[in-house]
């Protein structure tokens, strides 16, 4: 193959044209062209009838060439340009830096050979290539081997050459890029023309794709930047799918490979997942929409716009985040505080089997019913509560042959937009009014098109139903194949029934595709539809990807999953079916909630996790009865939630006078020809082989043989309602079944009673009222699954009849509920017959005599009992129980706390949740429920844990917290319920109508105030009026503890609350450019950025005094006036200090106040709590140790000093400031000279508390002088007359005093809310010197030591 195209490429050099002259891109520089230009790549020298060869990746829309051919045709030529030409049985084709010549993968190996002691072959996520070189996936039903193995190896040899070839060219082609020389944009092109063929055929190429992933390794982000704008470039021009394409190959890479890559192709492109999922994406669908419609109608040029046309198109796109970004942060006239949405949360119930039945009538229109079933049944009630609930399911129609060749992008409702663009034709006909005969195809689409108008009507009066519209081949083969195949028998623990093609590995790949090209597609359409506060609820086995796959899309959706089969696969699911048992297993706990039927599946789901899925951390709350499953930074919480029935429909119906009679007909039609005391068996389900059928019809023969005096009595009425016929092995499996039950009537005959039956086998399914009607006439129900979900028919049977017996066995669900609410045991009864196991024909017939022969009393007794609990566990308490966020890890439980880990665990998580909250403030999206439960359960917790009336927590030592048992220590934890009190009254105040009145929100802060409201508010408005004197605030520095929050029991405890955090963030967003906490905390190690609930980018924190600064991950730095030897001697002291806290006497200062803390250049150890209980004996008693021991490392003083405030002692390195400790004047001082902030321009505010923060009041006036605004919170006159005196010194006059932090933020709440934002004030050169910028983020130190 490879020579002969290379010998056709050299034959048509022999004719060519003399070459044009090219630019740097390979364009002809001699004229600009009007259309898109046909780009060359040509080569000195080629003789003038050449012939060229198109070469520039995503310039062309699709043709009928073969797409390997034309690819590898093209990246030949790209590697000769590059001096790198392919030959045969040639290893390297270009000379690489092996030192940066690791994958991705490899380099995971690499670091996992030191990750905590693990091996490194359990830490490298194995690799499973998908080779669906065919593109066409195959169901069981038709899947032969072929066995032509001369014409199979012929064709295999030149696929493997092809894959060599794009295999090696993808390397050399790497390899040439990376190094930025002066063939890598030639290189580059190479790598995007391999990307190209990838995106043509998704499914079929996903091994090439896989390649090319792996070698950029971490480099993707950096390709990502240089290829997707061609790839936009070429949908919008030439209505191509490759965005898409790109979306899905990402997902599919990432299921089969459980990685999320995706987010590096977000993180390179800046609005890529707005405009594919977000309000974007429907903009970009309208035009895409109008392009293709424009396309499908005019067919006679394959270029549509001018390649300068569609940059500019592309420049839209591209920039669709910043224009969102500028959007949020041009303020209005008047700015609310905080911009809320209150939009109800929907339910978005996503399902492949649709909640109404729909079918074309004669004349050709579609007609909609609703639906029946079980999922049906639990469900229904949920989402008819809201018309805006949304119901997404494939109805049935889906993309035929014809169409099967584009791939399937679907609008707002599912509709795939090819059709719609094939409408445009029929509806361009119609508009013309022409008596033109329509095509079968046009008239297909037009009869598939009126689906919308019966669909618009539906949801005019229900919730909205929107189909997710598929390729039919690969529905087959998801269907029929994949999940009912595969998935259907093996989760319910029958292997026998698994289809044989599936021992194949390759058919079980290409076959894998189609699951997951499904999945991606009711994903997709899922998270189109979706809100921030909406919950998505995903149900059983055929969609068991969506979580995964979502949560890559967007990682912020709220998704369900709801099991309603059994989970009990075979020991062999995940190693011999390992291609699908991995990834869903996997996927699976990327649901934020996953429901069981019974714990018995869910016991079976945890117990597999943890022999195959590693790095998993498995938690149980008994009091919950939850599993909490943590895995790749996802957590997932597993309940068990029995299915009921909607029980009012069925009684209704059971009491209405017309069913009775219908029943009575029904009983004396069967038993009037049986003899006296026979008893009717009934028993209804799904002709599945799951159901047991087969197993009950060989007991009932049995029942006759050990027990013939009931020939002539008894009658089983058995209905199996036939379904999935085009499956061979439901087909093979019905037929035997129909074949016993004939058997069985005609080896069984009563003399006396000649019309009597022993079976009467039914295969067509009932209406609702009529199959009520059989339970009133039964009198034993039969319910024996070999495996099943829970068997809505068992609680149907006894919610109708409670006088009636029941047969069930433990395969079904709702015989496992029954059995763990005691109505099988020795204590209460057993109030059914139990078959143990359906294979045992023997005792199988032993309970079908038992239940014949039980009295009238004791059925009826029984009956009734289980009839009362099923009425009190109806399908309401299911769908409530399973929607409510309570249950979920999410929300903090109710504990009693008393334990120090407890303590300090219950703070973080309270800290988790109150980032989430002020995100979704900032972003103006609703609240979610959870967020309230979890920090009233907190409240609840601390104050329930205190004596009470007292805010005095006792809390003794455990194992999270280190310390030897018996060690105990009171906290007074006034500040952190009055902090959470105020966050509840925040939530409660953003989610009310007055959340745009800032002074409303100023008085519910007010009313926690000691000295009243009225007063608070005077207090805030006078220091608010001096705020929006200073307004804008070119810098603002500012100190934590004690000026923007009150002081914690305990440095870890000091969780900034939410309100505190959003009136921050709004202040620097509206009122201030650059903004700086400056705090003598460390970063982490029980530092500022695990206290700190504001998210990344509105402040900067220069911990240890501004000793060291985090602005982002990328921009960090450190102060470097100490040498690596005073390090090691702070390290050794602090390494002392930690032995002596842990000596009895010594150990309450660990667990007071800042606790110990090892910060950049100096050691703080907490002296005495807010409160002042620590004993002055015992304070001395440190510091006495604290001298001794800095005396024994520096007797000269000359590296140390030990300073003291009232709650701590600090000891420093003197560092090189000629004897002087750092101070936060030294770290304003760091920042300036880093970050270059020019401070003589503009205004500077300046907030603090203590003496430590006065060297950062007066760093800031010598820089920006008279216009420097600072407001103390501070009652200490002594200190007020220091402040005073240093701004007199700076002729500074913008001084004030408040008297506690809230008053503090209340002032900069009024400030931002009745300010206008200047937008001028925010110009770079207002901010910055004119020969300095900010630090980039490849220039700035990162993570320095």
């Amino acid at each position: 193959m490879v020579q002969q195209l290379q010998k056709s490429m050299s034959d048509g050099m022999a004719t060519t044209a003399a070459a044009v002259p090219m630019n740097a891109n390979g364009v002809d520089t001699g004229k600009v062209p009007t259309a898109p230009p046909d780009v060359f790549f040509s080569t000195e020298n080629e003789p003038e009838d050449c012939t060229p060869v198109k070469m520039d990746p995503f310039d062309r829309p699709k043709s009928d060439k073969d797409p390997v051919e034309d690819a590898i045709e093209r990246l030949l030529k790209v590697m000769e340009k590059i001096d790198c030409p392919y030959t045969p049985g040639k290893e390297k084709g270009v000379d690489q830096d092996e030192s940066d010549d690791m994958t991705e993968s490899e380099d995971h190996d690499e670091m996992a050979k030191d990750d905590e002691g693990i091996p490194a072959n359990e830490v490298r996520v194995e690799t499973r290539k998908m080779d669906c070189t065919t593109g066409q996936l195959v169901a069981p039903r038709i899947y032969e081997k072929v066995d032509t193995l001369s014409s199979t190896s012929e064709s295999s040899a030149e696929e493997d050459e092809s894959m060599m070839i794009i295999k090696e060219g993808i390397r050399v082609c790497y390899g040439v890029w990376k190094k930025r020389q002066k063939n890598s944009e030639m290189a580059l092109k190479g790598l995007a023309i391999v990307l190209e063929l990838c995106l043509t055929q998704p499914s079929a190429r996903d091994e090439i794709f896989s390649v090319l992933l792996e070698t950029l390794g971490f480099n993707t982000v950096t390709y990502w930047k240089a290829v997707v704008p061609q790839v936009v470039d070429s949908d919008l021009t030439y209505a191509t799918q490759y965005r898409e394409a790109l979306l899905f190959s990402m997902c599919l890479y990432d299921v089969n490979h459980s990685k999320n890559r995706l987010r590096e192709l977000y993180a390179a492109i800046p609005g890529f997942r707005q405009s594919m999922l977000g309000i974007r994406a429907k903009q970009f669908t309208e035009r895409y929409r109008h392009l293709q419609m424009k396309i499908a109608r005019s067919r006679q040029s394959s270029r549509m716009s001018s390649k300068y046309g569609s940059e500019d198109n592309l420049q839209t796109m591209v920039t669709l985040a910043n224009d969102v970004i500028m959007d949020e942060e041009t303020p209005p006239t008047q700015m609310p505080l905080v911009d809320m949405s209150h939009d109800k949360q929907r339910v978005i119930n996503v399902s492949n089997a649709p909640p109404v039945s729909i079918s074309r009538k004669t004349s050709g229109s579609w007609e909609i019913k609703q639906g029946s079933g079980g999922l049906v049944a639990c469900v229904d009630p949920v989402m008819s509560a809201d018309k805006k609930n949304i119901w997404l399911s494939n109805l049935g129609v889906n993309m035929q042959e014809e169409l099967k060749e584009h791939s399937t992008t679907t609008n707002s409702i599912g509709l795939p937009l090819i059709k719609q663009a094939c409408a445009g034709e029929v509806f361009c006909v119609l508009e013309r009014n022409e008596k033109k005969e329509l095509t079968p195809k046009q008239q297909a689409v037009e009869s598939d098109m009126s689906l919308l108008s019966v669909l618009n009507t539906y949801n005019k009066h229900s919730y909205q139903l929107n189909p997710v519209v598929v390729n039919q081949d690969d529905y087959d083969t998801y269907y029929g194949g994949i999940s009912n195949g595969l998935l259907w028998p093996a989760l319910h623990n029958l292997p026998q029934f698994i289809s044989p093609c599936y021992n194949d590995p390759e058919a079980l790949r290409e076959q894998w595709c189609a699951y997951v090209r499904v999945n991606y597609l009711f994903s997709i359409n899922a998270a189109r539809n979706s809100r921030a506060q909406d919950f998505i609820w995903i149900h059983d086995y055929h969609l068991m990807l969506c979580g995964q796959i979502m949560r890559s899309l967007e990682g912020s959706l709220d998704i369900g999953f709801f099991l309603h089969i059994p989970f009990q696969p075979p020991a062999n699911f995940m190693t011999k079916y390992r291609t699908v048992g991995e990834p869903i297993v996997r996927a699976l706990l990327r649901f934020t909630k996953v429901g069981f039927q019974t714990s018995r599946d869910r016991e079976t789901f945890v117990k597999l996790v943890a022999d195959h899925i590693k790095r998993t951390k498995i938690d149980y709350d008994s009091r919950l009865d939850r599993y909490t499953i943590e895995h790749d930074g996802f957590a997932c919480s597993l309940g068990v939630f029995p299915v009921s029935i909607k029980i009012a429909d069925f009684v209704n119906i059971a009491k209405n006078p017309q069913t009775v009679i219908e029943a009575e007909e029904i009983r004396k039609q069967i038993m009037g020809k049986c003899a006296d005391g026979g008893q009717l068996f009934f028993s209804v389900e799904r002709f599945d082989y799951t159901k047991g059928i087969a197993e009950k019809l060989r007991a009932w023969q049995r029942y006759f043989e050990k027990y013939p005096d009931r020939i002539g009595k008894d009658v089983l009425f058995q209905v199996a309602v036939t379904n999935r016929r085009s499956v061979e092995s439901y087909r093979q499996y019905q037929d035997d079944v129909m074949a016993l039950a004939e058997l069985i009537n005609q080896k069984f005959h009563s003399e006396q009673y000649p019309e009597w039956k022993p079976v009467i086998f039914e295969t067509d399914g009932l209406p609702r009222s009529r199959l009520i009607a059989h339970y009133l006439a039964m009198d034993i129900g039969v319910v024996t699954p070999s495996k099943d979900g829970m068997n809505l028919v068992a609680k149907e049977m006894l919610v109708c009849n409670p006088t009636a017996s029941l047969v069930l066995s433990t395969g079904a669900g709702t015989e496992v509920q029954l059995s763990n609410a005691q109505f099988y045991s020795e204590q209460e009864g057993k109030c059914y017959h139990r078959v143990e196991d359906i294979a045992n024909t023997e005792a199988f017939a032993d309970n079908f005599f038992a239940a014949a022969t039980e009295s009238k009393e004791t059925r009826n007794k029984h009956g009734e009992k289980i009839n009362q609990f099923l009425c009190v566990h109806d399908i309401d308490e299911w769908s409530d129980q399973f929607l409510d966020p309570k249950w979920t890890h999410e929300v903090i439980s109710e504990c009693e706390v008393k334990q120090l880990g407890q303590f300090y665990g219950l703070m973080n998580r309270t800290a988790q949740v109150r980032r989430q909250i002020v995100e979704c403030v900032l972003k103006g999206l609703p609240i979610r429920p959870h967020f309230k439960f979890s920090l009233e359960n907190a409240k609840t917790s601390l104050e329930t844990s205190c004596p009470e009336g007292t805010s005095k927590l006792t809390l003794e030592a455990d194992e999270e917290s280190g310390e030897e048992k018996g060690f105990k220590i009171t906290y007074d934890i006034h500040d952190e319920l009055s902090e959470m009190e105020k966050d509840l009254a925040f939530l409660s105040f953003i989610q009310s109508d007055e959340y745009e009145n800032a002074e409303e929100f100023i008085k519910t802060i007010g009313s926690f105030y000691e000295g009243g409201p009225i007063l608070f508010s005077e207090e805030v408005k006078q220091a608010a009026e001096m705020l929006q004197r200073g307004i804008h605030y070119n810098t603002f520095f500012t100190d934590r503890d004690g000026t923007l929050k009150s002081y914690a029991c305990s440095y870890p405890t000091s969780v900034q609350p939410a309100y505190s955090a959003v009136i921050q963030a709004q202040f620097a967003r509206r009122c201030a450019t650059f903004c700086a906490i400056v705090t003598t905390a460390p970063l982490i190690h029980t530092g500022i950025l695990e206290v700190a609930t504001i998210p990344e980018g509105y402040y900067a924190y220069g911990a240890s005094a501004g000793r060291e600064w985090y602005l982002n991950p990328a921009q960090q730095f450190k102060d470097r006036s100490f040498s690596a030897v005073d390090l090691t001697l702070m390290n050794k002291v602090f390494e002392l200090i930690e032995e002596l806290l842990e000596k009895p006497e010594f150990r309450t200062f660990k667990w007071i106040g800042s606790g110990i803390q090892k910060h950049c250049g100096h050691i703080t150890i907490a002296k005495q709590d807010v409160n002042g209980t620590i004993p002055a004996r015992k304070v001395t008693r440190l510091h006495e140790q604290l001298v001794k021991i800095v005396n024994d490392f520096d007797p000269t003083g000359t590296t140390l000093t030990m300073r003291e405030s009232d709650l701590d002692f600090k000891i420093y390195v003197k560092a090189k400031l000629k004897g002087r400790i750092f101070n936060k004047g030294h770290g304003i001082r760091l920042v300036k000279e880093r970050l270059k902030p020019n401070m003589s321009k503009g205004n500077c505010l300046v907030c603090g508390d203590s003496e430590s923060d006065i060297p950062m009041l007066e760093e800031c006036l010598k820089l920006a002088g008279s216009k420097v605004y600072t407001i103390w919170v501070t009652r200490d006159q002594a200190l007020q007359e220091k402040v005073s005196q240093l701004c007199e010194r700076y002729s500074c006059t913008n001084i004030h005093y408040v008297t506690c932090p809230q008053v503090l933020l209340g002032a900069m709440a009024y400030a931002t809310a009745h300010t206008l934002t200047n937008e001028k004030n925010r110009k770079a050169d207002s901010y910055y010197d004119d020969s300095d910028t900010p630090m980039d983020q490849e220039d700035t130190p990162s993570k320095q030591q």
